[in-house]
């Protein structure tokens, strides 16, 4: 966990002076809450993590981190986010669309597509880039979906 924990900084150590404070971010990976009941039931809810988002361009984001799975073993991701759909609500900015990458510490049993990971993606933005990422990953074949929850401050 200290190796990922270095890898991480590294990361956003060299992306800072190339990116404007409003393009990187601390993502939190805080819970997931499993949509089937035997998933609730066996499998850890809490997901605790560090992960970076750069925006690309408005629409387009690479998401990169690690996470305590629901398996309760650590999983390391690098995702590409693209969201379309954009509103607001309340002064929050919204955005809706895919995630989609790799991601590690799934057992085959587990997960039927790892190392691949692909979802839903609902983003809810302050004025300040502050904010929630919510992964919608339905269930597929005997994996159980769920919906993950990230906090966003930006740096």
């Amino acid at each position: 966990m200290k190796i990922l924990a270095l890898l991480l900084l590294s990361v956003l150590l060299l992306a800072a002076p190339a990116a404007q404070a409003a393009d990187l971010s601390l993502d939190v990976n805080v819970a997931a809450w499993h949509t089937q009941a035997w998933a609730r039931h066996d499998l850890n809810q809490r997901n605790p993590g560090l992960g970076l988002e750069y925006r690309l361009r408005p629409r387009w984001s690479a998401l990169t981190g690690f996470y305590r799975n629901s398996y309760d073993r650590t999983s390391v991701y690098l995702l590409s986010a693209w969201t379309p759909l954009r509103g607001s609500l309340l002064g929050l900015r919204m955005g809706a669309g895919l995630v989609g990458g790799l991601l590690t510490g799934y057992r085959r049993s587990e997960a039927s597509c790892e190392p691949l990971a692909l979802g839903g993606l609902l983003t809810l933005r302050n004025a300040q880039g502050a904010g929630v990422n919510l992964f919608i990953v339905p269930p597929v074949g005997s994996d159980g979906g769920f919906v993950g929850l990230q906090i966003v401050v930006p740096l």
